[in-house]
């Protein structure tokens, strides 16, 4: 298995858990959100994307950021607006 579908397969498999992480924390008050989690998935996201630009082509890599990035700007519209 090369480094490159490897590195894809962790991101995937982490990020989903992120993103139900934050979904059962946000909607449902169950448990507490991972932050170490998210920073490490950030850190390496940004890492592995520079070490493999086709990394960013496939969807199931970065639809797992997308969600993250919306619930970030639900949590912040949530906290300061209404």
């Amino acid at each position: 298995m090369s480094s490159e579908k490897l590195s894809s397969i962790i991101l995937i498999v982490l990020g989903i858990i992120i993103v139900v992480d934050a979904i059962l924390s946000q909607f449902f008050n169950l448990g507490t959100k991972q932050n170490y989690l998210v920073l490490g998935y950030c850190i390496a996201f940004i890492l592995l994307s520079v070490q493999f630009p086709d990394l960013l082509k496939r969807k199931y890599v970065i639809i797992p950021m997308y969600i993250m990035v919306v619930q970030t700007f639900y949590s912040l519209i949530i906290t300061y607006i209404l």
